[in-house]
């Protein structure tokens, strides 16, 4: 044997031992989590979420030598599964199974986390309201349409409160079992995403039968069945079904940009990096608009965000919304609360939240 190949070699079974302690130290943390779970039996409210700063710490302290996103995904998954076992966690989200939503919770909840399916943003936040889930994950702005009306209307009439904030650069995946794109013969997609597709689909697979089914997960269980069948989904959910992506981002308007807010009932603590969501209906009298903004301006709070959108039901009337640095509970954010809450016809604290 040539010293490469023995060096090679004892690589390969220096990785294997490191394989073998990494699985140890995660069992044990599993088995740390379980007992924390134990303890807080007696707690009726849901858990605070896991907080991702300490990973941003953790990444902080890496050498380099791996890659700092891949090691934000790998410790995203192990904060979100161990959390899962901490307390089973029910989690609701808007839209379909396989979707952008049901993605999105994934992974900040991870694979072990029970999921719940909503028709509407409205539906899955009333599956906490209810204390059917403990949190709801759901769309809160997009780089195309801005804010989300459905979002801000639900949230407005709804108890619960925001509690997390993140994005994700979302894009579809050709996932299959075949091993080459000539070799798919059928592709299944729900309606709208093949609608995202639709060049890709007509010039890199004229050829093929293009398939609507009801939702994406539907999609990979029949891809799954079928070697010469493919699926339009999110790469997130290919593995469970021993699909291999074939070809990465197929969006004809390339990456989605999402923020995603995560909707609970407990409010979240101050964290020192966090952003207060706030939603208002002006009254009718000049400078009304004005006077609401100088509360925050007079107490140095810095807004970040202002936007409005119609109010529904009511012709020609708005609702305002605004974000702003800070946590409802820090002093300045108080002072105007208390004043804005007197001069709105309509007032509402969404929630406070870090932005991951």
């Amino acid at each position: 044997m040539s010293d490469k190949r023995r060096e090679l070699e004892e690589l390969r079974q220096e990785i294997g031992k490191i394989d073998a302690q990494l699985l140890s130290s995660l069992e044990r943390r599993g088995k740390l989590s379980k007992r924390i779970g134990e303890l807080r039996k007696s707690f009726t409210m849901p858990p605070a979420l896991p907080d991702r700063g300490q990973i941003e710490a953790l990444v902080g302290k890496a050498a380099g030598e791996i890659p700092q996103a891949a090691l934000r995904e790998i410790f995203r998954e192990i904060f979100a599964t161990c959390f899962s076992l901490e307390q089973p966690v029910v989690v609701a989200y808007s839209g379909l199974d396989g979707g952008f939503a049901h993605a999105a919770a994934r992974s900040r909840f991870g694979v072990a986390a029970e999921y719940l399916g909503a028709e509407t943003v409205a539906a899955a936040i009333d599956e906490v309201n209810r204390q059917r889930a403990s949190y709801a994950v759901v769309p809160f702005e997009t780089r195309a349409d801005g804010l989300l009306a459905s979002t801000i209307a639900a949230l407005a009439q709804s108890e619960a409160k925001i509690v997390g904030a993140f994005e994700l650069v979302l894009n579809l995946q050709l996932a299959t079992k075949a091993s080459s794109l000539s070799e798919v013969e059928k592709v299944y997609a729900v309606a709208k995403d093949r609608a995202h597709c639709q060049r890709f689909l007509g010039t890199e697979m004229p050829g093929a039968q293009v398939l609507d089914v009801k939702t994406p997960l539907g999609a990979c269980q029949l891809a799954a069945a079928d070697p010469r069948a493919a699926a339009l989904v999110h790469e997130g959910f290919t593995a469970e079904f021993s699909l291999e992506t074939i070809k990465r981002n197929v969006r004809d308007d390339g990456d989605e940009r999402v923020r995603f807010a995560i909707v609970g009932t407990r409010p979240s603590s101050r964290t020192g990096s966090d952003l207060t969501g706030l939603a208002f209906a002006v009254k009718d009298s000049p400078g009304a608009l004005h006077e609401i903004l100088r509360q925050f301006a007079e107490r140095g709070v810095n807004l970040t965000k202002i936007q409005s959108r119609p109010t529904p039901g009511d012709d020609w009337q708005y609702l305002f919304f605004i974000e702003v640095e800070g946590h409802a509970t820090d002093r300045p954010i108080i002072g105007a609360i208390e004043e804005v809450r007197r001069l709105s016809k309509f007032f509402k604290v969404l929630g406070s939240y870090q932005l991951t």
